[in-house]
């Protein structure tokens, strides 16, 4: 393992690099399940995200910590999971996870990176909650934030235009408190403990 910052039993964390800056695009560029894109689709240059990797390493409070999701068995990078629009006065946070290959998702691997995520969040940093926010035809990532302990907070109206017309964005939030419950479960599902 290269670096790692949270270590989970398949997979573990650790901050983004300026090398990765070529597999994030690749993957941006490779996509096909456009309805997990906030990007409008915009092609992103490897340049852009060695410009993006570099700002957040920067010096001072950080707004964004972004992490590399790689396999434990081989150190390759599956993905990444960050922590947005940091708010450390009120202790709060916007989460996003992604898994480039549609052969890892539903592997339970982001599942597993989100709650290590979480655990750095809540105990390494100390915030208080964190929100995340899901296209309404999302719903394996809706599911999956659930699962994850969070909860259907409230939904943006009509805020994404995709396919012709116009969607929802659901927005989900959980504290520290339901997320320990929830990774509980998930823990004791993982042992196979009933």
């Amino acid at each position: 393992m290269r670096n790692p910052v949270k270590i989970g039993r398949r997979v573990y964390l650790r901050l983004v690099e300026p090398d990765d800056a070529r597999l994030f695009a690749d993957a941006s560029h490779l996509e096909i399940e456009t309805r997990f894109q906030d990007d409008g689709r915009v092609p992103v240059s490897v340049l852009a995200h060695q410009h993006w990797i570099r700002a957040s390493g920067r010096r001072g409070t950080p707004e964004e910590i972004s992490f590399a999701i790689c396999r434990v068995e081989d150190d390759v990078c599956i993905g990444g999971t960050t922590l947005r629009h940091i708010d450390w006065i009120n202790r709060t946070a916007e989460t996003g996870t992604g898994l480039f290959a549609m052969t890892d998702r539903g592997q339970g691997l982001g599942t597993e990176a989100k709650h290590l995520l979480l655990e750095y969040a809540f105990v390494d940093l100390g915030l208080h909650a964190l929100n995340s926010m899901v296209y309404e035809h999302n719903t394996r990532s809706a599911a999956a934030l659930a699962k994850q302990g969070y909860r259907l907070a409230g939904r943006l109206t009509a805020d994404v235009q995709q396919g012709g017309g116009f969607h929802d964005t659901l927005v989900f939030d959980i504290t520290r408190e339901n997320w320990e419950r929830a990774y509980a479960r998930w823990r004791d599902e993982q042992a196979g403990v009933t």
